[in-house]
């Protein structure tokens, strides 16, 4: 004997009901097909119980024997009278009920299993008009359930003593409805919502059947669900612990209860895809065959968590125990628990739809400990969700709950509760049900795909926004070689943004952006971030824009990674500065602004390791602007002053508007940055700014009538390199950290200078310290253009890309 269970998506319409038909007449020994309802028909039995007016009641009535009839006259079966006798049955029975004063649960469990009789009316009508030899039984006359008359469980013994008295005689074929069973004095039962695998499981437990298939609409269990995880790995095999475990962590594909009774007689289990026969599916068995110590994460949403908290947990015998017995006498399911070490408190978490009544129930059953102070007012968290991985290799391999817990963590994710199986087969933890999908996402990258994924959200998209957007494209054949996954979900300029929690296509962003008229606003970031759309979502600022550096706390708070080139936050206020490198630490977030100082030269992570590794700086000298440095090399190439600042804007190495490099304000701010990384605790107006120009240099007007003066001061600059020519000298301009001074101006080096070569838009830096003395460890590079801040960027933001420790083998 083999057991065959179908669901409703398996019945959903007359294509799909031939090809069941075709799957049952492929078996050669007798088989027992149980059959759930038709996609959908349970959810309207539901409303049909529940509907106030006649006219809702026959409405939905109607709607069912449409669509019944409609698929009996697909199959050809519109003048089977017996089956049309058999569907007006069911029918009229359902109106008997509705017509009744008040339904008692036993009439709802009649109602809402009328579904499954109907289906197996049509496919026994089906078979038989195909030839097949074929019956029916009743689920009613063989198992015995108890418990709650509409999620009840199966009495093993009663049920297998009710079948060996009837000893039904087998067709070839043999239909009988899920679902539905009957309590010991014979009234309907229900098995629980989509119970229908149950049933399978029983009857394979009743007939000792060599094995039991459940055909639904995908082929096997996949590692997560595929509607949040693309290509989601199916799973070939799993132990019976592992199928429980992943059903009672909310997988959809099977019941949480199926696998006990086939487990009491080890028959195999096999998940296969109706619409994909010759799959071989997912096997589950006693032992444990393949090679995948991890199986899937999972996850139950529309979950309540409830703490229970106070003096008498602790100092009182069987406390544990009477919260979870109240609660077990009206029906309430708990799903988690976990306890803290000092017995002080408990929390566990129960379904959305029973909180409120569980609630009730301890704050009755605890009112004088709570009145007494014994116990503080049970605290209710409500739309939780909890997240799983389940798999032996929880119990066999080292540092699996770590990276489990880790991969959460990444997400800048919460986690409220935690609790460990004693089989440790599943580990689990309980966060807010929106952050759920996310969750899902990292957990599954972790275990199976092993790929990374990032999601950058880019603002200002001007020459370095551009570059940035231009090299994250062009490298992705790259990164997905080395598993990352970098996707651009948002670009944004000051007026309007455009987004894609997909990701943006490169031949689309820019029209996307020309053609919205959306502005973005903090209100609209958290609310993408709020979707759980996006994996270690990472904020990119390319502007320059005071406004948007001052939101930096507000980006971080909402569970961004930032990073950025705008110097406006770091060489702001002091307390600012700290605040933003505070609050990342506290949200386990990055704060990455390496082109703050030094475009794409690795100067603040020089730094870093330096003090770090014990060293002690002392002084810092650099040549911090690129297009400082590559206008005074043109000078001393034989260029005027003048012809070099238009060449040097013309090739796009300046601000906009020169005056804002040549006033020496923008060194000054990376000078500033530079010494706090050191450990100082200065202001801007701490540093002394000489500015390239001569003091008493018209700087008013247009960028135009500016540009237009400027040669009247090339005989000024002239004369400096002239003079420091015939000192065997040249002219740099140099931002200064030494002896508790910052200063930045225009010096006259000489060759033994570090900085002396230092030209054409390069950046330089010196820094003088304990272990790099007298002779200073020199870092230089190229350091104008947006090319190279970009690549600084670009190597900030693979910056937030998980590190990748050892590789848990399967």
């Amino acid at each position: 004997m083999k057991v065959l269970k179908f669901g409703g998506s398996s019945l959903a319409d007359a294509q799909s009901m031939l090809q069941v038909a075709d799957i049952i007449g492929q078996e050669r020994n007798n088989t027992l097909v149980v059959l759930s309802a038709i996609a959908n028909t349970t959810n309207e039995l539901q409303l049909f119980c529940t509907s106030q007016t006649s006219t809702t009641t026959e409405s939905i009535l109607e709607s069912i024997a449409r669509y019944h009839a409609k698929l009996a006259a697909e199959l050809g079966l519109s003048n089977d009278s017996l089956l049309k006798q058999k569907l007006d049955f069911v029918f009229q029975q359902m109106q008997e009920l509705k017509a009744k004063p008040e339904l008692g649960d036993s009439d709802i469990a009649v109602i809402l299993s009328a579904g499954e009789y109907l289906s197996c009316y049509l496919l026994l009508a089906l078979l038989q008009k195909q030839g097949m030899s074929v019956a029916m039984i009743d689920s009613k006359d063989y198992i015995v359930a108890e418990g709650a008359t509409l999620d009840s469980r199966a009495e093993l013994t009663r049920s297998m003593r009710k079948w060996q008295e009837a000893a039904p005689t087998f067709s070839h074929i043999n239909l009988a409805p899920g679902f539905i069973a009957a309590t010991q004095s014979g009234d309907a039962c229900l098995l629980g919502r989509n119970g229908s695998d149950y049933s399978a499981a029983l009857f394979s437990y009743l007939t000792d059947a060599q094995a039991c298939e459940i055909w639904t609409d995908v082929s096997g269990i996949h590692a997560a669900d595929p509607r949040i995880v693309e290509n989601a790995k199916l799973m070939p095999s799993m132990t019976y612990q592992e199928a429980m475990e992943l059903a009672h962590h909310g997988a959809k594909v099977l019941h949480p209860k199926t696998i006990f009774p086939l487990q009491l007689k080890s028959i195999p289990l096999r998940i296969k895809n109706t619409f994909a026969p010759a799959d071989s599916g997912t096997l589950i068995q006693p032992l444990h065959h393949g090679q995948d110590s991890i199986k899937g994460v999972s996850y139950q949403p529309d979950i309540c968590l409830l703490n229970v908290s106070g003096a008498y947990l602790r100092n009182s015998y069987g406390s544990a125990a009477r919260i979870f017995e109240t609660l077990a006498a009206k029906h309430i399911s708990i799903i988690l628990i976990s306890q803290s070490s000092s017995e002080y408190s408990i929390c566990f978490a129960i379904r959305n739809s029973e909180c409120k009544r569980a609630l009730h129930i301890l704050n009755s059953e605890f009112e004088n400990e709570i009145r007494q102070g014994q116990l503080n007012p049970i605290q209710v968290d409500k739309s939780r969700a909890i997240v799983s991985l389940v798999g032996q290799g929880l119990k066999n391999r080292k540092g699996v709950a770590y990276k489990f817990l880790q991969a959460i963590s990444h997400g800048n994710i919460n986690i409220e509760a935690i609790a460990q199986g004693s089989s440790e087969s599943s580990i689990s933890v309980v966060i807010k049900g929106e952050q759920a999908k996310q969750a899902c996402q990292l957990v599954y990258a972790e275990f199976f795909n092993r790929r990374q994924r990032l999601d950058l959200f880019i603002i200002g998209c001007g020459n370095v926004g551009q570059e940035l957007i231009r090299q994250v494209y062009a490298q992705q054949s790259f990164l997905q070689d080395k598993n990352i996954a970098l996707r651009i979900c948002l670009v944004a300029n000051s007026k309007r943004y455009v987004s894609c929690k997909d990701g943006l296509l490169e031949s689309d962003w820019q029209t996307g952006l020309q053609q919205s008229s959306n502005t973005l606003s903090k209100e609209i970031l958290s609310q993408l971030l709020a979707s759980g759309d996006y994996i270690n979502p990472t904020l990119v600022d390319c502007t320059c824009s005071e406004k948007v550096s001052e939101q930096y706390a507000d980006y971080i708070e909402m569970g961004f990674n930032l990073v950025t080139a705008n110097k406006k936050a770091n060489s702001g206020p002091y307390s600012y500065y700290q605040q933003l490198k505070m609050l990342a630490h506290q949200k386990f977030r990055k704060y990455l602004y390496e082109t703050n100082v030094g475009a794409g030269l690795p100067v603040l992570k020089t730094i870093d390791s330096l003090i770090t590794s014990g060293d002690a700086i002392h002084r810092v000298e650099g040549i911090l602007s690129g297009s400082l440095s590559f206008i005074l090399g043109q000078m001393e190439e034989g260029k005027s002053f003048s012809e070099a600042v238009l060449e040097t804007k013309s090739l796009g190495f300046t601000e906009p508007d020169p005056r804002d490099d040549l006033g020496g304000m923008d060194v000054a701010r990376k000078l500033l940055i530079l010494a706090r990384e050191v450990g100082a605790q200065y202001e801007l107006s701490d540093i002394v700014i000489e500015g390239l120009l001569p003091s008493d240099f018209n700087l008013n007007g247009s960028t135009e009538e500016f540009m237009q003066r400027l040669p009247q001061v090339d005989h000024y600059f002239a004369e400096l390199f002239a003079r420091a020519k015939s000192n065997n000298e040249t002219l740099k301009y140099i931002a200064c950290f030494n002896d508790n001074k910052l200063e930045v101006s225009l010096q006259s080096v000489s060759q033994d200078n570090p900085l002396y070569s230092v030209k054409n838009g390069e950046n330089a830096i010196a820094i003088y310290s304990h272990y790099y003395s007298p002779i200073p460890l020199v870092l230089k590079g190229y350091g104008a253009g947006a090319k190279v801040t970009a690549a600084g960027l670009f190597a900030d933001v693979l910056q937030n890309i998980p590190h990748r420790e050892q590789e848990i083998s399967s």
